[in-house]
Parts: structure tokens; sequence; C-alpha cells
């Protein structure tokens, strides 16, 4: 099929004929369903470009009117007060879509294959993936797989800081403090971030002196090669493992995983720093508080540490280095291995230190875009590696993106209703370093369980307990991933399931609630789809419906070009209401002949847009509900 988007040229020769520069501009002069006179849309330009000369208005919406007569998709024009108004040729629309609805409708060629490297998720490998990781991972995976739809060749990386103090405190628990490493029938990722990590900063409080064998663990972790590296770094791959084990429940797949211990062991923050000072654009601070520290000078006259006086490197000197790395700005490259095969069926790969490693391996940097997913609460850091590399570019701006966002908590109510601690007063705020958050594990279990009391007392179906439970987990993930998109990024996110799985609240549960409508339609009819005709005489839902399977495309490329998912998400939940606002008012099944034909191809070509649209944000279609 075509990847063309037929609305966007559409748009564009709009823009063309009328003087308008592009399809952009031109929509800040339309007028969409302007109900006053009845039309689909309207265009302002004479009005606004001609101010109060009557004349000149006329004048100029006739010219307009003029130039858009023979446009494929417009049946008629009409000049009212200035406006031009415009009727779509919907017979003309409905030919263009016929043959070309795909199961991948929607895809477009908007990226020509320009490499995108999103990194995402990215949780210390010490503890369990918690609810308020799943806003950045849920993000990084809709945003990747908006990207892909829309043309792009995407690479998904989890950069793994396996030489932190949180890795090193689970060491000193089990090796110095006698914690067992394991628990019987406890995922190791739960036992060791809500137990052992907790244990030992407990011990720390009482006992300082514990802290020296914390620098110890550092120290050997970051020399490599010994005893102690080699115990971190089986139990870093171990609860890596099991993290990637939720991730992969929540639909969530990555192509590389990259170690901060391979960043220090390959050298690139050396190759890196001598870069830097080469450019002249860090400097040696010789008096102050800052004496004997590397500083970058930044844009807002702060001067930000890159390695402090004894030489060590802080975050934004490793992440300047792996930035360099990503838009092959850094003189070297990794070694890969094959870790695993994914749920998805795609192979995860990993940066490794074997010198016999895979040679035949994807290239995963020299990237022209890369975006970071990460907390809006690094927003300085991140802000100063993207200077740093955009002044070892040459003269070229490097296309690095701190895609940041805003903390996630839990309503009272919510807290309450799943079973969680300190609920007791207002929104419950998570904290991973006081021990307060929730484990995506746990969440996603205790909102499944109060899904699955809701289906069962509304369902009539005949189901097994197994379809039951498929439903209420598809629910349950399709419901955490939907809330953690559907909003600006940058609002805290205060998730109330009660507003979540209700229909009115037109969430990821109304939205499968429509996609199983949309499949019980087709399979009820049990027949084949034939080559519709459009009717002569659609009525307003029909056309409603007609139009916005015509332009899911283009909402796909703006979204794309602005990475605003809730373009997505407001066309998904306005998409699904029109739909059911259609099959309230129209038969479909008992309809008869060609208009049988036509609504039957409208339901299935809705169902494939509405499926699209609501997988880029992680919702599972359901065929029943």
């Amino acid at each position: 099929m075509s990847k063309k988007n037929t609305f966007g040229e559409f748009l564009s020769e709009i823009a063309s004929r009328i003087g308008v520069n592009s399809s952009e501009e031109l929509r800040s002069l339309i007028k969409t369903q302007d109900y006053k006179y009845n039309c689909d849309f309207s265009i302002t330009k004479a009005l606004r470009e001609n101010k109060a000369d009557k004349d000149a208005i006329k004048k100029s919406a006739e010219s307009i009117s003029s130039s858009l007569k023979d446009l494929e998709f417009i049946e008629k024009t009409e000049v009212v007060n200035g406006y031009v108004n415009c009727w779509y040729n919907y017979k003309a629309i409905m030919n263009r879509l016929v043959g070309s609805m795909g199961e991948d409708y929607g895809s477009t060629d908007y990226g020509a294959k320009k490499r995108v490297l999103i990194e995402h998720t990215s949780v210390n490998p010490n503890k369990a993936i918690h609810i308020g990781h799943t806003r950045n991972s849920s993000i990084g995976d809709s945003l990747s797989r908006l990207l892909r739809l829309a043309g792009y060749d995407v690479i998904v990386t989890n950069y793994i800081d396996d030489t932190g103090a949180q890795v090193a405190d689970n060491v000193v628990g089990i090796k110095f403090m006698g914690l067992p490493p394991r628990k019987e029938g406890v995922k190791i990722d739960h036992y060791l971030g809500d137990e052992v990590y907790i244990t030992v900063n407990d011990a720390y409080a009482k006992d300082s002196s514990l802290m020296s064998k914390r620098s110890l663990v550092l120290k050997a972790i970051e020399a490599g090669d010994n005893d102690i590296a080699l115990e971190a770094k089986e139990m870093v791959d171990e609860v890596l493992r099991a993290q990637l084990d939720t991730m992969s429940r929540l639909g969530v797949f990555y192509d590389l995983v990259n170690y901060e211990s391979h960043i220090l062991a390959y050298k690139f923050w050396e190759i890196a720093f001598e870069q830097l000072k080469k450019a002249g654009v860090i400097d040696l601070e010789s008096e102050g508080e800052k004496k004997g520290c590397w500083v970058f000078q930044a844009s807002n006259g702060d001067k930000k540490i890159l390695t402090r006086s004894d030489g060590t490197v802080v975050y934004a000197g490793k992440d300047i280095a792996y930035a360099m790395w990503k838009h092959g700005l850094l003189n070297g490259d990794f070694r890969y291995k094959e870790w695993f095969t994914q749920k998805n069926g795609e192979e995860l790969w990993a940066t490794t230190l074997d010198k016999e490693s895979e040679t035949n391996h994807p290239m995963f940097n020299h990237v022209q875009r890369s975006i970071s997913v990460i907390d809006i609460r690094q927003s300085y850091e991140q802000n100063v590696v993207k200077e740093a590399i955009n002044k070892l570019s040459g003269g070229e701006t490097v296309d690095y993106m701190h895609y940041d966002y805003a903390v996630v908590a839990l309503s009272s109510n919510t807290a309450k209703k799943l079973g969680f601690n300190g609920a007791d007063k207002g929104v419950m705020q998570m904290s991973g370093r006081k021990g307060v958050y929730i484990n995506a594990d746990d969440f996603i279990d205790k909102l499944k369980g109060v899904i699955l009391e809701e289906t069962k007392k509304k369902n009539t179906n005949d189901l097994s307990e197994e379809e039951y439970e498929k439903i209420a987990e598809d629910i349950a993930v399709s419901t955490l991933r939907y809330e953690m998109v559907r909003t600006d990024p940058k609002k805290t996110i205060v998730f109330d399931v009660d507003e979540a799985i209700k229909l009115e609240s037109k969430g990821a549960i109304y939205i499968d609630y429509t996609l199983s409508r949309m499949a019980g339609i087709l399979r009820n009819a049990a027949e084949d789809i034939q080559s519709p005709e459009c009717p002569d005489d659609l009525d307003e839902s029909e056309k409603k419906l007609l139009f916005n399977i015509f332009r899911f495309q283009d909402i796909v490329e703006s979204a794309a070009k602005s990475l605003d998912l809730t373009i997505i998400s407001n066309f998904v939940s306005e998409f699904a209401s029109d739909f059911n606002a259609f099959y309230a008012k129209n038969q479909v099944i008992k309809a008869e002949g060609k208009r049988k034909t036509f609504r039957l191809w409208l339901v299935d070509s809705s169902r494939k847009v509405l499926k699209n649209a609501a997988s880029i944000l992680g919702v599972l279609p359901l065929e029943r509900m």
C-alpha cells in the first residue's frame, strides 16, 4: 500500500493554490467543522489579510474560491462574508481509501528512514521497576512506536548505571553484612530493592563506619577484573533480567542495553575529555571552591564541574561521552553480543567487554537524532550535555533532545483501594530513596484484581476463568500505559483507579470497549468486506468517521513532528467516541444492500485506525470484553 499522506498532500495543494507558504500556515487560516455555515471547513485568509476593506475581502475570497474549484477532495465552495466555505467530496475520499486500508494503515514515509536513538527506562539495577519508572518507559516506548509508524529507523536503548552507589549498597549488604543473596518465592529485584537496599541504608545511619565498605566496593567495581566486580556484575544482570520481565509484561522492549561500566572500561570519558580540552570548551579551575576541577562554561554563565579535583567524573561528564557515542562524535565504539530473544521475538543486544564479541551486529550509533527520556529534575545537566556536544560538532547543530517528564503520584482513594500504606492524607508521593514507592508488578497485579472483579460483575458472556484473567491483565496493562501518556508529560500525574476504569473517562477501558464492539460487529456479520460504494446521503456521523480515517496519517505525522503524544491520545478518545455515536444512530448488520456493504467497510476501517492509534499508546486491542 502507498505510504503517502494523502490528506497532507491535499492541504499542501490548497496552500500552494491560495498563496500560503506551507500546510502548517494553512492550518491557522482554517476553521474546521464550521456549523455556522453548515460546511466542513472555512478558509479565513481573505478576512485576516484585508482587515476592514470589504471590497478587498470580497475580491480575495472569490479568488481563493475560484482557485479551489477543481480540487479532487472538494465538492464545492461558497463565499459568505469573507469566509470561503468548503465541502469535502466524500466519494473521492472514499475512492482513495478503498484498497489502501491494510492492517498497517497509518504508517507513512514521513521519517524517510532517518536514524533516531531513543534512550528510556534506565532504572538503577538494584531494585524493581516502580510505578514512577513506568511513566518514563511508557513515554519512551510510545515515542518509538510513533516514530516507527511515521517511517523513522528507530534504535531503543536502556542505559544501565552499574557503577553507582545503589548497586554498591546491595553488594555491601550481601558481602559484608551477611544478608542472603536471594529470598525464596520473591523476585530478585523486589528482594534487593525492598529489603536489602533499605536495610543497608538503615545500617549506614546507625554505623557510619559501614560507609567505608561502600567506598571499597565502588572502587572495586570501577577497577573491574576482581571478585567484587564480578559479584556486582552477576547481581546487576540478574536484577536487569527481572526488570526486563516487568517491562515485557508492559509490552516494552529494547534493541540495546548499554552498561556505564563499559563507558569507563572503553575509556570513552578519557577520549571525550581530550576532545573537549582540544576544542577549548572546558577549563581547569586554578582557584576558589572549584580549584583543581575541570569545568564546562554553560551559556547561562554557570561553571559546571565535569571532573572533580580528585579526578572522578560526575554524571554530566559520563553523559557527554555517551551522547558523543550516540552521534558518532566519539572516536570509538563498543563491542556487542546478542544477550537473549525477547518475548516480542526480537533479539536484545548488549555492550560487552568480551574480546570474542559479535562482529555482525546492527549499527547502534551514528544517529541523526537522539531523544533521552529523563526526569524533568535532570534538565540542567541535560542542557549542559547538549551545549557541550554542539560545541564539538564543528559548527553543526546536533539534534540531541532531553524529553523531560514529571512525577507520578496515587490519589488517596487509589492507594487505599489497592491496599498500599501511606495513603491516609492527600496524594501518595513516591520516593525510592525513602523507601516509599510501589513496584510496578505489584501495582499491575492489584489493578488487575480490581478490573477482574468489575469485569465479572458486568460481563454477560460465557467466558472461562482463563479468558477473564487474560482480559483483566490486558486491560490493567493498557490502563497503566494509557494513563502514563495521555496528558502533558510536564504535568504531575495523580493516578486514580476509579476514574481510569470508568467508561465515561474515555480511558483505555473505553477504547478497548470500542475495539471489542467493532470486532463483535464484524464477527456477527460473518461475511467478507466487499469493495463498497460511497452513498450519496451520508449522515454527519458517517462523514466524521470517513474524514478522520482519511486524515489519520496526517495525525501520525503531526505527532511525530512535534513528539506530542497527546495529539494521538486526543485523537483516539475522540475517534472512539465518534464511532460509538455512529453505531448508536445507524444499523450495520441489519442494513441492506450497498448501505450494509459501506457500513461494514466503515466499521472495519475504523477498527484499523483505532487499533493502530491506540497501539502507539500501549493499549492492547481486545476482541471480547
